[in-house]
């Protein structure tokens, strides 16, 4: 067990003949030193946190006692490390959606390019057919729409031949009723008029 300074203090007044009773110069070696602790911050030496510590009350208490100087500086370094890796996952995390957007971005350009890329071949391929070849498409073309037209003419003629002569008799029995009948309704409509 570490010596007390106060013990050390009585030894000394034994061997000095001192006249102050050794309870005021107990005292006055105990204020002595509670100052000097209260000044330099320190309210236990070395040793005595160092045995306070290995205790197991003493290992939860730990975190009160003061640290070397040596600990507090790698604590600080440790905490700047530790914010300078959150602000680098910040940065990184940034860039990588940041990254993602333009890679997006990029495809999309790509896919639009291959798209235009096609019309624009198979422009290029219209453009450079030479007049002969257009004429012979276009007379090909002319040839499919006439066939296209007499088979969609002649597709249910007989149907549409009977439903126009029905509608025709229709039409010409309204034509002559009207027509007996007109003038007695133009007359009823003056009378009525008037």
């Amino acid at each position: 067990m570490p010596e007390r300074p106060w013990s050390i203090a009585v030894a000394r007044h034994q061997l000095s003949g001192d006249n102050l009773p050794i309870g005021i110069t107990e005292l006055l070696l105990e204020i002595n030193v509670q100052v000097i602790r209260a000044l330099t911050g320190r309210l236990f030496t070395k040793e005595q946190i160092d045995a306070i510590t290995k205790h197991s009350v003493g290992k939860l208490l730990a975190d009160f006692f003061p640290a070397d100087e040596q600990e507090k500086d790698a604590i600080q370094r440790v905490q700047e490390a530790e914010l300078h890796i959150s602000r680098a996952s910040q940065i990184v995390l940034e860039l990588q959606s940041t990254l993602k957007a333009r890679s997006e971005t990029l495809q999309q350009m790509i896919t639009e390019i291959e798209e235009k890329k096609k019309v624009a071949d198979h422009y290029a391929a219209m453009a450079s057919a030479t007049e002969a070849q257009v004429s012979a498409i276009r007379i090909e073309i002319e040839r499919v729409v006439r066939k296209e037209l007499v088979d969609q003419a002649n597709k249910n003629r007989r149907v549409r031949q009977a439903a126009s002569a029905i509608l025709w008799v229709v039409t010409l029995v309204a034509g002559a009723a009207l027509g007996a009948y007109f003038p007695r309704i133009v007359q009823a409509a003056v009378a009525w008029w008037t």
